[in-house]
């Protein structure tokens, strides 16, 4: 019976860290998204002033 609980919790650790690794990914992603638009923000405010 314990045996089977520990199969169990190993299996949730593993989900939830696949989990928090998309997470991380997609933060990264967004982070990268939001200075790309940032930048061509600037750059147009820039270029028409």
């Amino acid at each position: 019976m314990s045996e089977r609980k520990k199969n169990k919790k190993q299996i949730k650790i593993t989900v939830d860290y696949e989990i928090s690794k998309k997470n991380r990914a997609a933060q990264i992603l967004f982070a990268i998204f939001a200075i790309i638009l940032i930048l061509s923000m600037v750059l147009s405010a820039v270029t028409t002033y």
